[in-house]
């Protein structure tokens, strides 16, 4: 996974970074710490990108669903005048635009349904993938910290001359 050699890099920056005398602290470049940075955000995961896209998708299918009702809706009321002539003609075309009105409301509930389905399906993988994205980068920043904190013992120390 690219974003893994891209944290790798992060933490060899800070190994490698000048020590500030007397503290924990290191001097790092901060160019070079943004340019890594850039990277991962270049490589994050597709999954990111395809909820992007997942939510425009929804959107669409919602403004798509509703402008499809809209002209039923209009439909059914331009018919409904047409058929003004006589009364029982009036009560057909009444019955006919609540069906169509039913119809039309009923096919937009379906659609935005799906799409809030499919979008939190999406999210979710997402939400997955961004929890282990997350774990790993803990995971890094204590072995980062565990190895700026550990420093061999002159038993240690002695045991590697040789």
């Amino acid at each position: 996974m690219e974003i893994l050699k891209y944290v790798d890099q992060l933490e060899e920056i800070v190994d490698t970074a000048t020590k500030v005398p007397f503290s924990s602290k290191v001097m790092v470049n901060v160019d070079e710490i943004f340019e890594v940075i850039d990277l991962i955000r270049e490589n994050l995961p597709q999954e990111l990108k395809e909820a992007q896209y997942a939510l425009l998708e929804k959107d669409r299918m919602i403004a798509e669903a509703q402008a499809k009702a809209e002209r039923e809706l209009d439909n059914a009321r331009k018919e409904a005048r047409a058929m003004v002539a006589d009364h029982e003609i009036v009560r057909h075309a009444q019955i006919e635009a609540d069906a169509i009105m039913e119809r039309a409301n009923q096919v937009a509930l379906e659609v935005r349904e799906g799409a809030r389905s499919y979008a939190n399906d999406i999210l979710y993988q997402i939400e997955n993938s961004l929890d282990k994205a997350l774990y790993t980068v803990k995971k890094s920043r204590d072995e980062i910290r565990l190895n700026t904190n550990k420093k061999p013992s002159p038993a240690q120390r002695g045991a590697k001359e040789e």
